[in-house]
């Protein structure tokens, strides 16, 4: 299977320095996959390490481009440093566009991405990529348990939903204005995408790896899965 992770800065660095911790566990999982035959590109958030110097940035230009340019360069720092967890199993360099992504996969090493382009998200590299990659799933690692009815941080009754239509997440997020250092569950020209190549994709907890390992698997898991 051919799988993309999509692994938000929230959970690679929830603070001002990355998770360790979590780094290790996601790289095991990952390099566990490659062993069994999968093929597997990730791409990497920027979290609170990118968004702090972007704030700082603010306070000498709005050019919202070159903010975005401050925060890939964020993404990056966190995919050198997945691709220093993976050791041997990675591509020993940080994909920043198709000719790249292209050389990558042709290794068969797991391929490490983070931001590319201003005005998107990683999120949007990742559905891009994925379209690219022919993938089969796309796994949207970030902080909570998938897309709720609500926001879950501020609704302690707030409802997982447990599936939704590309078009649904696309009403929810597609009017959402889009500036460097944002968050939604899922940006604009991502869902825009999804749209558009139908690719299944789960949103979970990335930090639950054994439930992601489920899910996976095609066994019961916590989240929401996106798809037809």
């Amino acid at each position: 299977m051919r799988i993309v992770f999509d692994i938000g800065g929230s959970i690679i660095c929830p603070d001002s320095l990355p998770d360790v911790n979590f780094i290790r566990r996601f790289s095991r999982f990952v390099t566990n996959l490659r062993k069994k035959g999968h093929k597997i590109i990730v791409v990497t958030g920027g979290g609170k390490f990118a968004k702090n110097y972007i704030h700082a940035a603010r306070k000498f230009t709005h050019d919202e481009s070159f903010l975005d340019v401050i925060g890939i360069q964020g993404t990056r720092m966190n995919a050198l440093l997945m691709i220093a967890a993976l050791g041997d199993n990675a591509y020993k360099k940080v994909v920043k566009n198709l000719d790249d992504l292209q050389h990558g996969i042709s290794t068969g090493k797991i391929v490490v991405m983070g931001g590319t382009v201003p005005g998107q998200t990683t999120d949007a590299v990742s559905v891009a990529a994925a379209e690219y990659f022919e993938a089969d799933m796309i796994v949207i690692a970030t902080d909570v348990d998938g897309v709720y009815d609500r926001d879950p941080k501020k609704f302690k009754k707030a409802k997982l939903i447990k599936h939704m239509k590309p078009e649904e997440i696309y009403r929810i997020v597609g009017k959402k204005k889009y500036e460097a250092g944002s968050f939604t569950i899922l940006d604009p020209v991502a869902a825009k995408l999804l749209v558009k190549n139908r690719i299944k994709t789960i949103i979970l907890n990335g930090r639950k790896i054994n439930n992601m390992k489920n899910a996976i698997e095609g066994k019961k898991f916590k989240g929401t899965v996106i798809g037809d």
